[in-house]
């Protein structure tokens, strides 16, 4: 009953026992440090992992761990002191599941300072949780509410996937996924856009343009939140660029906003996202790389209008 990498026991919350292709189990915790480095490997037997993996929620749990866990289901097991603090993993996700059969959300309250009430709302999509972007006020009345900070436990800080939904010319046309790769100024600010931990967001802001067009370094630019065409985007509060992360320009790479004095200076809530690559070159602010959704980004770029796509919803995926 315990991580053979990191000898806690297993369990609920973040130590979730996951299995490898290979048939080794690990907990989640274990496993969601092993991803930030690069390709899947197991650290038994260091066969590489069959299959796709955006976050440890796409491997699957371990059945039989799991439900001598939920048996049990001992505070004392672990000496990890949050155990008893943390959200149930395996109850969050039967109670999303439950709440989408009856044709409901599963939504999240954050009280504010000021006094008044944000709120989110988590969904299941492909077996991975998704934690929606905060807007302002009550949720309608009626379905399951659970406290917003619970939920934002469950991401790492460390390795962080964001996600977008792309509208065109009125049609919904897929989700893009983008982890990040710092946590940089720039980087937590783009988080903090697409949750609306801090207030504004990216719901409903419009692609902006398309910058070499048709040419290497092509890029789709977003990101206006005050204004919604190009002219707003100021920083939030206590972000700033932060340090530079080179990155080789291609299909994929998030960046953030430009340097001064090297090429095009944009506003500093505006992002661009790189859907040819340009040999040769390198990007000094990048964020993150899609790791799913570049037919969504190609899509944009044809259009003739880029102003009639615009991001109808976003958010982060929750790694456990």
């Amino acid at each position: 009953m315990e991580c053979e990498v990191c000898l806690e026991y297993y369990n609920e919350g973040k130590r979730l026992p996951r299995s490898l292709s290979c048939g080794h189990t690990f907990c989640t915790q274990c496993l969601t440090q092993i991803i930030k480095r690069g390709p899947l490997r197991c650290p038994y037997c260091r066969a590489h992992h069959r299959g796709i993996v955006l976050c440890p929620a796409d491997l699957p749990l371990h059945e039989e761990l799991t439900r001598q866990l939920a048996e049990t289901r001992a505070d004392t097991q672990t000496g990890d002191s949050t155990e008893t603090q943390q959200l149930n993993v395996l109850k969050l996700r039967e109670d999303v599941r439950k709440a989408s059969t009856n044709g409901q959300p599963l939504w999240t309250l954050l009280a504010t300072q000021g006094g008044q009430t944000r709120h989110s709302h988590v969904s299941l999509l492909n077996n991975r949780l998704h934690l929606h972007v905060l807007v302002d006020g009550q949720p309608p009345s009626g379905p399951q509410t659970v406290p917003y900070n619970q939920i934002q436990d469950l991401q790492d800080e460390d390795f962080s996937t964001v996600f977008f939904d792309v509208t065109l010319q009125g049609s919904y046309r897929g989700r893009v996924y983008m982890v990040l790769l710092d946590n940089e100024g720039r980087t937590r600010q783009f988080k903090a856009l697409c949750t609306g931990s801090l207030g504004p967001s990216y719901l409903r802001t419009r692609f902006l343009e398309v910058s070499r067009k048709g040419t290497s370094g092509e890029q789709v630019w977003g990101g206006d939140y005050e204004q919604n065409d190009g002219t707003g985007g100021s920083a939030l509060p206590g972000m700033d660029r932060g340090a530079r992360n080179n990155q080789d320009v291609v299909a994929g790479l998030v960046a953030g906003f430009y340097f001064h004095g090297y090429g095009q200076d944009r506003n500093p809530s505006h992002f661009g996202i790189y859907t040819r690559d340009m040999p040769g070159y390198v990007e000094m602010s990048a964020m993150g790389r899609v790791i799913e959704g570049m037919d969504v980004l190609t899509s944009i770029v044809s259009l003739e209008d880029t102003r009639s796509a615009f991001i109808s919803d976003c958010g982060l995926l929750l790694s456990h």
